[in-house]
């Protein structure tokens, strides 16, 4: 060692900071851990392939004939008319049986009342897309001039799509809570989902994800919006807008799957503990042939692209079979 130089202190231990409930969350997920689901409900008899893509901003990503394609929004990268009829005419164009989108908040067209508020920002988005003078003509045209083809549309409303002898109703909805000036968006603390999905909703399509559940590493999805798939329970949850997040995932609410949720999510207590571990107890005991069952709830985050203002699409479509 060189004279004057003082040896190297040891480093202090890290810092574990425990946040609130913490002892309350790390309690549910060991019950969680024990738990044994209960069974499935039995595959249909006429199974349907739902493909899942979201954020293409623009893009054309391989999309696999199947039944039935589902878009979750970010249509476009600016939000103007030439952009959207441009995804609409790809989207039509496509052999599915059945085409459902909803809109995402860059996609400006499709929100006219974000448009009149805010005409500074629509006008910076017609400018910064605009490539042609055809472009330019197109983008003075507005929603009701969009030639839709042969894609449905939902805002905050539901369909019901018959496949042969089977039927799906899907809900949609392009909301996502606020995060810039953009379209379709409402301020973080306003419930705007609670009982918002229909009975017996088997597909829920929305542009933002629930907390929790593929909303990247900053948890950046809607608790309100994860209570209410607790609550509704779809057979499937499609959505996109956090590119991080893509991906799949199964959950079972069950009485162990909705006290965990809630627990988890904050709005469930103490109390939710003892529900979870009788349940859990009962369900190490019963066979699992005298359970009941329960189906699954999968959920999707099928963003496609990556990057920032220069997308890419890095992966691939979503298929689900319910």
């Amino acid at each position: 060692m060189p004279p004057g130089e003082q040896p190297n202190k040891p480093l202090p231990p890290p810092r574990q900071v425990r946040l609130p409930r913490h002892h309350l969350r790390s309690l549910a997920n060991d019950l969680q851990s024990l738990h044994h689901s209960p069974p499935q409900p039995r595959a249909p008899t006429r199974p349907i392939d739902v493909v899942c893509i979201s954020d293409t901003h623009g893009t054309r990503p391989l999309v696999p004939p199947r039944d039935l394609i589902l878009h979750a929004g970010y249509l476009t990268q600016w939000g103007t008319f030439s952009e959207v009829q441009a995804q609409l005419a790809w989207l039509s164009a496509q052999p599915h049986t059945h085409k459902v989108i909803i809109a995402g908040n860059h996609d400006l067209l499709l929100d006219s009342d974000f448009r009149v508020k805010h005409p500074l920002r629509w006008e910076e988005a017609i400018k910064a897309a605009r490539s042609t003078e055809e472009e330019a003509v197109a983008d003075e045209k507005s929603e009701q001039d969009l030639d839709w083809g042969g894609v449905g549309y939902l805002r905050n409303t539901s369909t019901t799509l018959a496949f042969g002898d089977r039927t799906l109703t899907i809900y949609g909805s392009p909301l996502t809570h606020q995060h810039g000036l953009s379209a379709h968006q409402h301020p973080k603390d306003q419930d705007v989902w609670s009982y918002a999905i229909p009975p017996n909703t088997d597909i829920l399509l929305t542009h933002g994800p629930p907390w929790g559940h593929l909303d990247g590493f900053k948890k950046s999805g809607c608790p309100f919006l994860t209570r209410e798939v607790v609550r509704s329970q779809p057979r499937l949850v499609v959505f996109g807008h956090i590119h991080v997040g893509y991906g799949s995932e199964e959950r079972v609410f069950d009485t162990v799957g909705r006290a965990h949720e809630g627990i988890v999510g904050g709005w469930a207590g103490w109390w939710s503990i003892t529900t979870m571990a009788a349940a859990v107890a009962w369900g190490r005991v019963i066979p699992q042939r005298w359970r009941s069952r329960v189906r699954r709830t999968t959920f999707v985050n099928a963003a496609v692209v990556e990057g920032w203002e220069q997308y890419e699409v890095k992966h691939d479509a979503v298929i689900v079979t319910i």
